[in-house]
C-alpha cells in the first residue's frame, strides 16, 4: 500500500526521549544528558530541542525498518528529517543544518520575549481577521481541523487571546517553543540560514518530498535551499500539504517522532485516511 511518512517538529521533546535509541555520533554528551535526565526547561530551549527531536526521530525511522515510502514530509523542523530520509542530506549534514537553524532562531530575539500559541476552534481566515490589528503577531501554521498557530511577541499573543475567544476560539494554548517561528521576526535567522545552505551540497530526492512553504514538491537543489530558508518566515501550510498528498493517491500516513502530534491532524483533514504512529512516548 502506498504511503507517506510524516515527521513532527519542535515541541515533541520530553525527558527520556532517547531511551533505547541509537542516536549516532553527532549528538554531544551534554545534549544526550538533557534528553535522558532533563531538566525539561533546558531541553525545551530551541538550541537543544531541535537537534534532540531530529536525532530521536531519525533514529526511530532507522529502527522501524519500514519499507521506502512514496512520500515524506515534515512539520517545520521535521522537514529536515524528511530530507535526510529522502537522501537529499546525509544524517550528519542534516544535523549540522538543524544546529545552525536552532542557533540562528534562538539568537534572533532575547529569550522570553517571543513565542507561539495554538488557536483551537477557528479557521485561518477567522484567526487572521481577529488578530489583524495586533502588531508583531502572525499566523505561523495552518494545521487543519480548525487548528491554527500564531507566532510573535508574547505581549502581542496576550493581547490577542481575548480577541480570539470573542471570535469563537475554544482555547488558545501556549506552545513549548521558545521562539517565534515562521514569521517575519525570523528574517535575520532566515538570511543567515540561507548563507549556510549555500555552502551545502543537496542531492535530488529519492523519495517525493512536499515542502511546508508551498505545499508542493520540489526536486531542484537550489529550489530546496530557497524553500528551507523561506520556511523560517513563511507559515507552514500543513492542511494544504496533506490535501496535496491525498490528491496524489495516498491514503496511508505513518507519523514517526518522539510524540504523536500530526496523526490526529491528518485524520481531521482527511477522515478516510489510515493513520499510524511510531513514537517514544
Amino acid at each position: 500500500m502506498s504511503y507517506c511518512i510524516i515527521f513532527p517538529g519542535q515541541g515533541t521533546q520530553f525527558v527520556g526521549m532517547s531511551k533505547g535509541l541509537d542516536l549516532g555520533t553527532g549528538i554531544g554528551q551534554g545534549l544526550l544528558r538533557l534528553m535522558e535526565k532533563g531538566p525539561l526547561d533546558e531541553l525545551s530551549r530551541t538550541i537543544n530541542a531541535q537537534p534532540a527531536v531530529f536525532a530521536a526521530t531519525i533514529a526511530l525511522w532507522e529502527k522501524s525498518e519500514l519499507p521506502t515510502p512514496d512520500f515524506v514530509m515534515g512539520h517545520s523542523l521535521g522537514e529536515y528529517t524528511a530530507l535526510a530520509v529522502a537522501g537529499v542530506l546525509s544524517r550528519q549534514d542534516a544535523l549540522d543544518l538543524v544546529n545552525s537553524r536552532a542557533e540562528f532562531m534562538e539568537g534572533a530575539l532575547p529569550l522570553g520575549v517571543s513565542g507561539m500559541a495554538a488557536v483551537l476552534g477557528l479557521e485561518a481566515d477567522a484567526v487572521r481577521s481577529a488578530i489583524s490589528d495586533v502588531e508583531d503577531l502572525w499566523i505561523a501554521n495552518i494545521n487543519g481541523g480548525k487548528q491554527v498557530v500564531i507566532s510573535g511577541m508574547i505581549s502581542s499573543i496576550d493581547k490577542a487571546v481575548p480577541l480570539l475567544k470573542d471570535a469563537g476560539a475554544r482555547r488558545v494554548v501556549p506552545l513549548k517553543i521558545s521562539v517565534a517561528s515562521h514569521c517575519p521576526l525570523m528574517t535575520n535567522a532566515s538570511k543567515k540560514l540561507a548563507q549556510v545552505l549555500d555552502a551545502k551540497a543537496l542531492e535530488k530526492p529519492r523519495i517525493r518530498v512536499v515542502f511546508n512553504a508551498t505545499a508542493r514538491e520540489a526536486q531542484d537543489p537550489a529550489a530546496m535551499k530557497m524553500l528551507l530558508a523561506r520556511q523560517l518566515v513563511d507559515p507552514v501550510l500543513w492542511d494544504e500539504s496533506v490535501k496535496y498528498v491525498v490528491s496524489q493517491g495516498i491514503t496511508r500516513f505513518v507519523e514517526i517522532g518522539p510524540r504523536s502530534v500530526l496523526a490526529p491532524l491528518v485524520k481531521r483533514i482527511y477522515p478516510e485516511a489510515h493513520v499510524e504512529a511510531i513514537t517514544q512516548g
